[in-house]
């Protein structure tokens, strides 16, 4: 079983994650609901490969952008093990 889409929401803004069937790209949409002094719009498009490290700094950056602030570990670690359900 493979997980293709996932979407999660929050005062802020949401993301996407996408990784179609057999592809070796993840997909990383984040959009804002009001920006201010960000861009609206963010996208990665990274390997399935991506180090832990590289997927943890994506996950602060989604967490911070989806809430509004900067999240305590806690936070942090839910988008990131979510996801690391699209990594090989």
């Amino acid at each position: 079983m493979q997980i293709t889409h996932a979407e999660f929401r929050d005062a802020a803004g949401h993301v996407t994650i996408h990784r179609e069937h057999d592809s070796s790209t993840i997909r990383i949409d984040s959009v804002l609901r009001n920006p201010v002094k960000e861009q609206a719009w963010m996208t990665w498009d990274v390997p399935a490969t991506v180090s832990n490290d590289e997927l943890f700094k994506i996950a602060e950056i989604v967490q911070r952008r989806c809430a509004g602030v900067r999240g305590t570990g806690c936070d942090i670690d839910g988008y990131f093990r979510e996801l690391q359900r699209f990594q090989d």
